[in-house]
């Protein structure tokens, strides 16, 4: 755990940074924002802003260099943000989001970010940025955001565009709470919990289940492609009012419309179980607390679900949500960064050389399963700020991990809800399974 002790910028990648840097070996494990801007925007001004951010953030100063004994390390010193400026009709902003989380970044030169503008006209634009997951998550990329408004509203102001810096905050894996936190906060009963929640994941215990390909491709040679869909305010609204009466939550009405829609696709088998995977922010579960930083602070909490013909969405959504709170009240959310520490550690044994091999190994042993990454309701209002967010989506390449993900934010009462599969799948069955996710909702609302 992280003691009173400044970390430094130029550190070991830590166990989960470590294994998202040898993923890219075969398939980025990058992800992207996609935002509409609305009022003029002056693209100089923006690279002051992007220089600014990247001041304020020290992970948006970083390159990745091994050691001579091959450990890989986080090295300030890369050039500025790269932003690419391109004028452009609105309708192929998701294209491009594609394209981009596609391509790996230049590690060994830096940085893990980049953006690209399109213009649409004078008083409309979007911005598109990609961020390497080693150095960002989803809530870094809100808070990144809000401060490129905030610089931008300072020059617009005839202010400095610097915004004020933050120091380095370490690995998120060095702030895990140990044993003896739990021990500190009724140690006896968090165990209870934790024994309880272990045997009812066990009690429903099988092959945890996916999407299932028809074929097998190399993992270098699948491409990542999204499928976004939109649910507009009233919609949302009526899924947030039901969810609330059903004492559950949007985000487990998107596990269970997921898991069911995928049951369709591919049926479970005797020993198979839906696999539900909830992506968590566990920024204040840290020891220290995490704020503002850029950084991965995320882990995930599972469940098993064993479904048929006849699964009601609600008592599944109820489910899922009851063993989601359950996980929450116990060290489990950690278990992933814990096993991260032992994945690593086989990467640092397998050398440089066997990069390609190692991810494979992993994409192999990692169990297929249903995430659904979801931030809730997004707020980004810097005032006096010349544009104006109105619009904000994310995507997320896992391909190296599974076949499938999906990623959710709302937006001004508007969920954007992307698919994100391997090219093995193909577009089209994203796109079936994209509608009767939204369908399953729809007709669960009747």
């Amino acid at each position: 755990m992280v003691s009173g002790q400044q970390s430094s910028i130029e550190r070991p990648l830590g166990a989960t940074e470590d294994m998202y840097w040898r993923f890219d070996s075969v398939s980025p494990l990058n992800f992207g924002s996609i935002v509409r801007l609305e009022g003029a925007l002056d693209v100089d001004a923006l690279r002051f802003a992007l220089r600014a951010l990247q001041q304020r953030h020290p992970l948006l100063r970083v390159y990745i260099e091994t050691d001579d004994k091959g450990v890989p390390w986080f090295r300030e010193g890369t050039g500025d943000i790269h932003l690419q400026v391109l004028d452009q009709v609105s309708g192929q902003e998701w294209a491009l989001l594609e394209t981009e989380l596609n391509t790996a970044f230049d590690t060994k030169s830096g940085p893990l970010i980049r953006c690209m503008l399109i213009k649409h006209n004078h008083q409309e634009s979007t911005l598109i940025t990609t961020y390497h997951h080693a150095i960002c998550d989803g809530k870094s990329a809100i808070f990144l955001l809000r401060d490129i408004q905030q610089s931008l509203a300072q020059i617009g102001a005839g202010e400095a565009a610097e915004l004020v810096s933050l120091a380095p905050v370490g690995y998120y894996g060095d702030r895990i709470p140990t044993m003896e936190h739990y021990a500190e906060n009724d140690g006896l009963r968090t165990a209870w919990k934790t024994v309880q929640a272990s045997a009812r994941f066990m009690g429903r215990v099988g092959l945890p289940m996916g999407l299932r390909s028809k074929h097998e491709e190399p993992l270098s040679e699948q491409r990542l492609l999204v499928e976004p869909r939109f649910l507009e305010p009233e919609l949302m609204k009526h899924i947030a009012k039901k969810a609330k009466a059903e004492k559950a939550s949007v985000q487990c009405v998107l596990n269970a419309a997921l898991s069911l829609a995928v049951a369709e696709d591919s049926p479970a088998r005797f020993f198979h179980a839906t696999s539900c995977t909830q992506v968590l922010d566990i920024r204040a579960q840290l020891i220290p607390g995490v704020g503002e930083d850029c950084g991965c602070f995320v882990s995930g909490a599972t469940s098993l679900h064993r479904l048929h013909g006849h699964t009601s969405f609600w008592q599944l959504t109820r489910d899922i949500h009851k063993r989601m709170l359950e996980t929450l009240a116990t060290p489990l959310p950690f278990f992933h960064p814990a096993m991260h520490e032992s994945f690593a550690m086989f990467g640092r044994m397998m050398g440089q050389s066997s990069m390609v091999k190692f991810s494979e190994l992993i994409g192999k042993l990692h169990p297929e399963g249903l995430s659904v990454s979801n931030l809730g309701q997004v707020k980004i209002d810097v005032k006096d700020c010349p544009v104006r967010i109105t619009e904000f989506a994310f995507a997320t390449n896992t391909n190296v991990l599974n076949y499938f993900n999906t990623s959710a934010a709302t937006f001004n009462g508007r969920m954007t809800w992307s698919f994100s599969g391997s090219s093995i799948l193909g577009r089209d069955r994203i796109a079936i399974i994209a509608d009767r996710s939204i369908d399953k909702i729809i007709d669960a609302l009747d």
